[in-house]
């Protein structure tokens, strides 16, 4: 690798240590749960390497604990996670040559997205910038995730702090819905719909189902709100 690659792929790394900074945090709680949930290292493990999608991977989880069935979860998560198939071709946009990028594709998250949206237009050296930037984001994401795993099983031990981390994985959850009703108006509505939807399945004994509905309505809601508002 010449002096201009490597000085673009150390500046992609760069780029991505905020995106880290946020990634780490949540992919430990997603470790520490599923851990504490009695779920195989390998498996935990195997979801961030290969999944690599947060929402999907925490309602993967509260799916499979909740006992929904195998049809159900796919089809959610892969509504969750549609947004995706535009980010790519979006991205190619703005690349000066696409050559032997394809492998970065599954790698895309919203933050990298955004990050390389933002910046790739200042970027001489396009590709070493956006390897970088999108391994040093994925890495972050199942290092997090195995430094909750060895944080869960060093709780097994102490069943009131793994409780207490059981009441902290429900409040990540309120804090992120909270900051995003506060943060995103534009989704407040959905949230209130899904939210709505969660109390009233849970309230007449259907609570294995209601994130799945709440989280499909949600989506439709805000998918119909868009549409309106073009």
């Amino acid at each position: 690798m010449n002096q201009s690659n490597r000085q673009a792929l150390l500046q992609g790394c760069q780029a991505a240590l905020p995106i880290a900074l946020g990634y780490i945090p949540v992919a430990i709680a997603f470790g520490m749960a599923t851990t504490a949930a009695g779920f195989p290292t390998w498996v935990i493990v195997a979801m961030s390497l290969f999944i690599y999608a947060g929402a999907s991977q925490f309602l993967l989880f509260a799916s499979i604990m909740s006992g929904a069935s195998v049809t159900a979860v796919v089809g959610l998560c892969a509504l969750l996670d549609s947004r995706h198939l535009l980010y790519a071709p979006l991205m190619k946009r703005h690349l000066k040559s696409s050559d032997g990028m394809i492998w970065v594709a599954p790698l895309i998250t919203d933050e990298v997205f955004a990050t390389a949206m933002a910046k790739l237009k200042d970027i001489g050296n396009q590709k070493p910038w956006l390897i970088g930037l999108a391994v040093v984001s994925w890495v972050s994401w199942w290092g997090g995730t195995i430094a909750g795993i060895v944080g869960g099983q060093a709780l097994a031990d102490y069943p009131t702090m793994s409780a207490v981390m059981n009441f902290a994985f429900v409040a990540l959850f309120v804090s992120l819905s909270t900051h995003a009703f506060i943060s995103e108006p534009r989704f407040r509505i959905a949230l209130v719909v899904a939210a709505v939807i969660a109390i009233i399945c849970t309230r007449y004994g259907h609570g294995e189902i209601a994130l799945l509905v709440a989280g499909f309505m949600g989506v439709l809601v805000q998918l119909v709100i868009n549409r309106i508002r073009r």
